[in-house]
């Protein structure tokens, strides 16, 4: 009945969440508020700049974005009419960005390569690259497989079979995608084209030094780890992340002497797993790096995965910022994309995002809140000068 109550108030909270000047200015088609923000239409995937002179969304519809690059993340394709990837129409080179993006998007059979992308445009392989790597910070390889894994959503939902769905989408073969949907999906197209109804989550809440912790996990591994200072916060949080998936709290081993015996070792094993990964949690707070080991199972961009497989990297009880972890990863002007990257980071703790700071050494952003990042980071340090001694 819990679960069922937050759902319903998160559907009831998803169609007031936009600011209203974001609104106004998208409803008056205002060009002051160009490169200011762009907005996603969630029943098209496509996304605008707030003076667009498409016909106008419903607000229910409508997702924000503060850079075009999160939502080219999010699978969303740059509006042709407003072209919200184009700051200067003069400028040729973006001009043939979008160009082919679209080819990309408009790409539906057999494999599209960057050989043929870059012909397209008169290009070389090399220029194309430096193109989206400028622009977008991923590489045209990256925005070709993001543009079949949104096609492939979509085509999981209608088409007759899974099969169908991976070969209309563009896929050569059906263990090419089976190889590489956790990433992106974090489930198996079997399971998202049902809506995640198939996928079960169990959680557990602990009290830490750090306050209430919310493990969630599917038989993969850890899907969700979350800080917070109420249960309910926590549960909400879950649910809001997981709407179709199965969400079922830890059993309680005790409570029902009526399970088979398969049934009873089949919860014992999982209760014992979340015991382990509850211990790795307590070890990590009392000064040790015990996390970094834990099977993750979480889905994200391409963009996100290169991101959160780079923090996992920074060594225990050191610090970068935003700027040297983009020069990291290749992508030395996505510094605000690493900050989003850090935000949007679903198993705090393990992935590392709090070792994320500031160029100006300042502490930045941390979900969890700015007090929980320093604890962490001293917590850090100080263990880490206890080993050198």
């Amino acid at each position: 009945m819990l679960l069922k109550n937050i759902r319903r108030r998160l559907m009831n909270k998803s169609q007031q969440a936009i600011p209203q000047h974001f609104w106004n200015a998208i409803t008056k088609r205002d060009s002051a508020f160009d490169g200011q923000f762009y907005y996603g239409v969630t029943s098209t995937q496509v996304f605008c700049r707030p003076s667009c002179k498409s016909r106008r969304p419903l607000k229910k519809n409508i997702q924000i974005f503060e850079h075009a690059q999160q939502a080219i993340e999010q699978n969303y394709r740059p509006c042709k009419r407003c072209n919200p990837l184009i700051e200067n129409s003069c400028d040729e080179n973006l001009v043939k960005l979008l160009e082919v993006c679209r080819l990309v998007e408009q790409h539906s059979e057999g494999v599209l390569t960057t050989t043929e992308l870059a012909k397209s445009v008169d290009l070389s392989q090399h220029q194309l690259h430096r193109l989206f790597k400028k622009f977008l910070s991923v590489t045209p390889k990256n925005y070709i497989d993001q543009s079949r894994v949104g096609l492939l959503k979509k085509n999981l939902r209608k088409s007759p079979s899974v099969t169908d769905a991976i070969y209309d989408s563009g896929f050569e073969s059906s263990s090419v995608i089976y190889g590489r949907l956790n990433t992106h999906l974090g489930m198996t197209p079997k399971s998202y084209r049902e809506g995640g109804k198939n996928v079960e989550i169990s959680f557990a809440i602990a009290n830490t030094a750090l306050g209430l912790v919310i493990i969630g996990a599917t038989d993969k591994g850890l899907c969700h780890l979350q800080l917070g200072d109420s249960r309910h916060e926590l549960l909400e949080q879950l649910v809001e992340e997981y709407p179709h998936a199965n969400i079922e709290p830890m059993p309680d081993l005790s409570a029902d002497g009526q399970s088979n015996q398969t049934e009873q070792l089949h919860q014992n094993r999982h209760v014992q797993q979340f015991d382990l990964w509850m211990n790795a949690l307590n070890q990590y707070l009392s000064g040790q790096n015990a996390l970094t080991s834990i099977p993750l199972d979480i889905q994200g961009t391409a963009f996100q995965k290169k991101v959160w497989d780079f923090l996992r990297k920074i060594p225990y009880g050191e610090v970068m910022s935003y700027g040297e972890v983009a020069e990291a990863i290749g992508s030395p002007k996505a510094y605000r994309a690493v900050a989003t990257a850090c935000a949007s980071n679903q198993v705090g703790l393990a992935i590392p995002c709090h070792r994320v700071i500031r160029g100006d050494g300042s502490m930045g952003g941390y979900r969890w809140g700015l007090s929980r990042k320093r604890t962490l980071i001293e917590l850090e340090r100080h263990s880490r000068v206890k080993d050198d001694e």
